[in-house]
């Protein structure tokens, strides 16, 4: 016999089994989500390789890391988005834009820190990536939470020691990501696989250049 579904005033209530894996879900996107993890390779970078750390590090987290996730809060109270993470595409652009904006000024800031090629380069990419999911998002949508999993997993641990053990540790992180917004239907398929291999790629170009 099938479980008659049950309601509530709010609305369809989850089923017993059901919640703790949305519950799990939404914890997983929430502390691998995009903006932690580009705070955390920007940091990680440049503790190991820049021994005068603290401003570049303080530049990347304000242009690249606070000011773009306080304006997707503020977009999402004002009710421009429909969440926190822009799931709807055609919402996008105008976080891209205002983002791109910060990133410059954080970019042309750090010219004035003496910081190391590394840091540079990899807010470089990121620039050079953000202005290419702009350009994607006019016709797509991809999945930055599968890009950033994936280009965190590959890049970090090579700062890190026991590197085996780290690349394993960001598999599984990568992999958690991935079935964290399929399972809470944020996106699809093909937008995680497009979303994975662009960081592939931005991690093999920072791999490359450094």
């Amino acid at each position: 016999m099938h479980q008659l579904s049950q309601t509530t005033p709010e609305g369809p209530r989850q089923t017993p089994n059901r919640a703790p894996r949305h519950a799990l879900a939404t914890a997983v996107t929430e502390v691998f989500s995009p903006f932690f993890l580009v705070g955390f390779l920007l940091t990680l970078i440049a503790v190991v390789t820049d021994p005068t750390w603290v401003a570049p590090v303080a530049i990347c987290l304000v242009f690249l890391v606070g000011i773009p996730q306080a304006l997707s809060i503020y977009m999402h109270r004002t009710g421009s988005t429909t969440d926190r993470f822009i799931q709807v595409r055609q919402q996008r652009t105008r976080f891209y834009v205002i983002s791109l904006v910060s990133m410059l000024v954080g970019a042309v800031a750090l010219n004035f820190a003496d910081t190391t090629h590394e840091v540079r380069l990899m807010v470089n990419l990121a620039i050079g990536t953000l202005v290419a999911v702009l350009l994607i998002n006019l016709k797509i949508k991809i999945s930055i939470h599968a890009f950033m999993a994936v280009l965190t997993a590959l890049v970090a641990p090579l700062y890190l020691p026991a590197q085996p053990l780290m690349f394993g540790a960001g598999a599984a992180m990568w992999a958690a990501t991935v079935w964290s917004r399929y399972t809470l239907k944020r996106h699809s398929g093909p937008e995680l696989v497009l979303g994975t291999l662009g960081g592939c790629l931005v991690a093999a170009l920072f791999v490359w250049l450094r």
